[in-house]
């Protein structure tokens, strides 16, 4: 709630302007993963008539997901880079699919687990 909160005080008192940039680190941070979808989607439609650019950190595949799917109905590149130890960061345009990464691997063998013990 704290970030919806500075995002609102930051619109409402004129500190975002056009082509402001804004960081954001842990976006998914204490919010639930149905809120921190219509964050990202308030996000985008302050970012299209502001033009904002935004950097976001994360490790929740809702978000990345979420981003993945506000991607395919853009025009423009929406850029992921993926960072994991020990390799070189990895930089794709979410418009081509979602990044190879650990967030998703252990998404999916979470899934398969639960498919194998069902």
């Amino acid at each position: 709630m704290k970030k919806i909160a500075i995002m609102d005080r930051l619109l409402a008192n004129g500190y975002l302007d056009y082509n402001s940039i804004i960081f954001i680190d842990e976006i998914e941070s204490a919010l639930h993963p149905k809120a921190v979808c219509q964050f990202l989607d308030m996000i985008d439609a302050i970012a299209n008539d502001m033009g904002l650019q935004v950097f976001i950190t994360s490790h929740s595949y809702f978000v990345l997901k979420k981003l993945f799917l506000i991607a395919l109905k853009k025009k423009g590149m929406v850029s992921c880079i993926s960072l994991n130890k020990g390799q070189e960061a990895q930089v794709c345009d979410l418009h081509d699919g979602m990044p190879e990464n650990s967030i998703i691997d252990t998404s999916v063998q979470l899934y398969e687990q639960e498919i194998e013990s069902s």
